[in-house]
């Protein structure tokens, strides 16, 4: 598999957030992937996914972000595995967005709430025991080797799939600044896309000011610290979060680093 960038981008027409994670010093090759929902996958995607052989598709999407988009296209061979974990009560804001009530759309967004929210969802993933069970499941697929190589996502490839990805590459040992730039990298794959929206939704006068739901399209640190500082604080550091929030044993992320670890 050829990348389309430095840091393992594969290039779809119907997914923008599609990275191969063994371009990460330290992460092997072709053996885990990362990634915004499939639904709109073309056939000439499908193609070239299929050179991967994937075996094991997790999708992190909930059943109300399926139904409303689609479900996921997959190249011949991949299983899906659905773990459904709350990104968030986004209808909440996509009602004001069609309300078109510039007040209520101030209320909502303006000032650093929206930064709030997203900061809240991110703890969400540590404190809340059923999505902490579907991110461990869904490391223990990752432990695996049958199950690989594997691809796990959400609608955006951002905010759960940011945490699943900084949590195996903490497990491999990468050092958090690293960690950081692979998370802000969505950034820069859906920044076309997020301008294209926030203009739209500008010319059509949907919104006065959509530049308020920037800080809900795009990443920022704190919401990744704010999953770490969640973690720290409640297990006392990132290991007991590993072995007492996720009930990972030693063996399983041993297993996690053989099987994602560079072969000498």
């Amino acid at each position: 598999m050829t990348f389309d960038d430095d840091h393992g981008r594969i290039a779809l027409q119907g997914a923008d957030n599609v990275r191969d994670m063994g371009a990460l010093p330290g992460v092997r090759t072709g053996r885990l992937l990362r990634a915004d929902a499939l639904n709109k996958l073309t056939d000439a995607d499908l193609d070239r996914l299929g050179g991967l052989g994937l075996r094991t598709v997790v999708d992190f999407r909930m059943r109300s972000e399926i139904e409303m988009n689609g479900p996921d296209r997959l190249p011949p061979g991949a299983t899906e595995v659905a773990l459904p974990i709350s990104g968030g009560n986004l209808e909440t804001f996509y009602e004001v967005i069609l309300s078109g009530d510039a007040g209520r759309q101030e209320e909502v967004f303006g000032g650093d709430r929206t930064e709030q929210v997203l900061a809240e969802v991110n703890r969400s993933f540590v404190a809340e025991p059923g999505e902490r069970a579907q991110f461990s499941a869904a490391l223990r697929l990752v432990a695996d080797p049958a199950g690989l190589p594997l691809l796990f996502h959400c609608t955006a490839g951002k905010d759960r799939t940011g945490w699943m990805a900084a949590i195996v590459l903490t497990v491999l040992g990468l050092p958090r600044n690293e960690i950081m730039a692979d998370y802000l990298r969505s950034n820069d794959y859906h920044r076309a896309g997020y301008d294209k929206l926030l203009r739209q939704l500008g010319d059509s006068g949907q919104m006065k000011d959509p530049e308020l739901l920037r800080p809900l399209l795009e990443q920022q640190p704190a919401y990744l610290d704010a999953a770490f500082d969640e973690a720290e604080r409640r297990y006392g550091s990132f290991e007991a979060f590993l072995r007492d929030g996720l009930d990972l044993t030693p063996d399983a992320l041993d297993a996690i680093r053989a099987n994602l670890s560079p072969h000498d």
